[in-house]
């Protein structure tokens, strides 16, 4: 890696626990006695600290697992942002309904809430594992919207919807955009990585509108694209768009998309490890190291190497495309 070269997307995952019980994450599979080797909140300052001073003011994700079943996410949040950094949050919604004064106030920019379904609950709660999940996330989604536009004295809050695009939900493809319309609000849609998940025959398990999983993904995709020209608030490039129906249509050709997460991508798990793609093994752990001595390591090169020869499908992941 040029010494010159920097990362420009950052994804801190400050917990595995999580209340959601998702079908598309293994993450709340994740043994209790984990958690009592997560980073702290001063070893999570520290490593805020040291890459504000590689990088200068940057801006990162915080994810999970449920990133605010850590009350002290807002103090991470606040702390990078005292330092000049822009902090982004994508949540579940589920532990918001008691803190929207606080979330409202906190030092998060973008905040991204993981929603699958917007006319038919049993889609969002059957992907989410929980029969309460759709009310609960869309009361979030829309008291905090509410709250953003009337109420003063706040920091604006840019908020998102992120979309999990399955055989169960292509049907959901326009109501989503319509909804984000309407509410003033955007949406980014992510494909399983799995293009198998939309290859399935004509049968009685598989039909959707009457024809096969296949074409109704390919024609919910042109749909995204048609949404997009028309102004609806998508926030996937064409370009990424364009390699969806790649994926699902002509599979072999995927292969042609160059992955450059190693040489864009810093990530942070619970525990301090580093990785610069998420499938594959640390390049290091930041207790014990600073960001710029993992990222121009010979460990990191080692990945970036498996990088160029990987033929994974989940290079059409939002980390790919921005």
């Amino acid at each position: 890696m040029d010494k010159d070269k920097k990362p420009i997307s950052f994804s801190f995952n400050n917990t595995e626990r999580c209340q959601s019980r998702c079908i598309t994450c293994n993450g709340w599979k994740t043994p209790a006695s984990m958690q009592e080797k997560e980073l702290t909140l001063d070893e999570w300052k520290k490593i805020l600290y040291n890459l504000h001073k590689w990088m200068g003011n940057y801006q990162f994700i915080i994810s999970g697992g449920e990133p605010f079943l850590r009350e002290d996410v807002f103090d991470m949040a606040q702390f990078a942002a005292d330092l000049g950094d822009t902090v982004n949050i994508v949540t579940n919604g589920l532990a918001i309904p008691d803190r929207l004064e606080k979330l409202l106030n906190s030092a998060f920019t973008n905040i991204t809430f993981s929603l699958n379904s917007v006319q038919n609950p049993q889609i969002h709660n059957t992907s989410r594992g929980r029969d309460d999940a759709f009310k609960r996330t869309m009361d979030s989604i829309q008291n905090l919207n509410y709250l953003n536009k009337t109420r003063s004295g706040h920091k604006w809050k840019n908020i998102f919807l992120s979309t999990v695009v399955m055989p169960s939900n292509l049907s959901e493809i326009k109501p989503i955009a319509e909804f984000c319309k309407m509410e003033g609000i955007g949406v980014s849609y992510q494909l399983m990585d799995n293009g198998d998940a939309f290859s399935t025959g004509v049968d009685s398990d598989s039909q959707i509108y009457g024809i096969d999983i296949k074409t109704a993904a390919l024609n919910a995709i042109d749909e995204m694209i048609k949404l997009k020209q028309e102004g609806y608030p998508i926030c996937n490039g064409y370009s990424q768009l364009k390699a969806f129906k790649v994926l699902i249509d002509t599979p072999d050709e995927i292969q042609n998309i160059q992955c450059m997460v190693g040489e864009n991508n810093f990530a942070i798990d619970p525990y301090g490890n580093c990785r610069i793609c998420f499938c594959m093994k640390p390049i290091g752990n930041l207790r014990d190291s600073l960001p710029q001595d993992l990222w121009y390591s010979k460990e990191a090169d080692e990945v970036r190497e498996q990088i160029l020869k990987c033929t994974m499908n989940c290079r059409l992941l939002n980390c790919n495309f921005k």
